[in-house]
């Protein structure tokens, strides 16, 4: 399924000034928080293993590279702070569970690295890159990363090997940037522009990641990053809205203040009043110049994908699997060739039927393929479609319900990484 199977820009039915939040939001809220809770109910059978793929199935291949110079503090994906001799490891592992997943016959023509930071290690980064092409018939390489690990000294590993780099800046706002702990990390806005305009010459096709919603962000200080953001002219644009990881979601609260959800939904209006129409709106939080390059929620146009690597998730067959997320269990199991499944859960037919009913219209489809009659009907009673077309309150409906799935996969890593000691940090030798 994709956003635009006409390739033509997507028109929301309705008047932009119907955003706001109001009761119907809350409620979308409630639901999908209660629902993700629910569902995501690990069990405690540690001998799952990946089964082998479906004769002419899709498969997407994910691999998480969890290492991180330092922690932003408002991170909920698995990382560690990088430690040379383990990443090095790390990446050596990593290659050899690739060879098992050709071994039991998949086959993949695209790899999304994720992290983490994934160009932490170029060299590396580029064997198994290369190796991916080895194994399997990769026609798209998408790697995300910071503004820095991506630069003059490495390009010779990286611009010919990834096909879309996806750089996360959050925002160029220099107030804000020291508030997430990335001003003395990263730099100032002026030189994070500075960094993303030379980068951009050398990549096919560039992702630039925004948060909004900061707590006391205003309409200008928003307005600000959306008019330098398009004067880069990246093909893809991400706006985020501020999600806090839940180990880290109190204190940072208390440091930057609350968020409000009508804010929120005002910016969230603004952002699609500033990228229309230079911009084709391709989910709730994407925007490109065309309709045809992958975007950052890979979910979206992969129903059922591969997860390798520690901390890595996997979609298969109706099944969530796990992967450790230590780091010393994840080497011991794939070194004596065995799966790193941990943990996993089974869904059933309906309870699939709602996910993707919600990530179809996150990807803007007013009449998704998969329509559970009460769910979709209630949508339809908050005017969240209209005559079979999403409207601009369904957009944003479907942003809070993405954000709330998001934060409930964010307590099943924290859940996961709460059993974690700090032996599990390193890979021992």
């Amino acid at each position: 399924m994709k956003a635009f199977p006409s390739g033509k820009p997507f028109t929301p039915s309705g008047s932009i000034d119907d955003i706001q939040w109001g009761l119907s939001s809350k409620l979308a809220r409630m639901v999908m928080k209660l629902a993700v809770r629910y569902y995501l109910r690990f069990s405690d059978d540690n001998t799952d293993i990946l089964p082998p793929p479906e004769k002419g199935r899709k498969y997407l291949l994910y691999l998480h590279i969890p290492f991180c110079t330092n922690l932003c503090p408002y991170c909920s994906f698995h990382r560690f702070e990088m430690h040379q001799e383990t990443a090095v490891r790390y990446f050596e592992l990593l290659r050899q569970e690739m060879r098992m997943a050709a071994k039991l016959g998949y086959n993949f023509d695209s790899v999304y690295f994720g992290g983490g930071t994934t160009t932490i290690l170029p060299q590396e980064l580029a064997k198994t890159i290369d190796l991916a092409h080895e194994l399997f018939d990769i026609k798209e390489v998408s790697c995300e990363t910071d503004p820095d690990h991506v630069n003059e000294d490495n390009l010779e590993f990286t611009k010919d090997r990834i096909d879309r780099l996806s750089i996360g800046l959050q925002t160029f706002n220099d107030k804000h940037l020291e508030h997430i702990g990335r001003l003395e990390k990263f730099g100032s806005g002026s030189e994070l522009y500075g960094k993303v305009s030379e980068l951009i010459k050398h990549f096919d096709i560039i992702n630039l990641d925004f948060i909004y919603n900061f707590p006391g962000q205003t309409e200008a200080e928003l307005k600000s990053d959306i008019i330098k953001a398009k004067a880069l002219s990246p093909q893809q644009i991400t706006f985020y809205p501020l999600m806090f990881a839940p180990f880290a979601g109190k204190s940072l609260k208390e440091k930057l203040g609350k968020q409000g959800y009508e804010e929120e939904a005002k910016l969230f209006r603004l952002i699609a009043e500033k990228m229309i129409p230079e911009y084709m709106q391709r989910t709730s939080w994407t925007y490109g110049l065309n309709s045809t390059e992958m975007i950052d929620e890979y979910v979206v146009d992969n129903s059922e994908y591969l997860g390798l690597g520690s901390g890595a998730f996997s979609f298969l067959n109706g099944k969530l699997y796990a992967n450790s997320f230590s780091l010393k269990r994840y080497s011991e199991m794939v070194s004596a060739g065995r799966s790193s499944v941990e943990k996993s859960v089974q869904f059933s037919n309906y309870s699939i039927s709602q996910y993707r009913m919600m990530v179809e219209m996150f990807a803007l489809n007013g009449q998704p393929e998969n329509r559970p009659f009460a769910e979709y009907s209630s949508l339809k009673l908050m005017g969240a479609v209209s005559k079979g077309e999403l409207t601009y309150k369904g957009m944003f409906l479907m942003s809070v319900m993405m954000k709330c799935f998001y934060n409930g996969m964010d307590y099943i890593r924290e859940s996961m990484r709460s059993e974690l000691k700090p032996e599990d940090e390193r890979i021992i030798f």
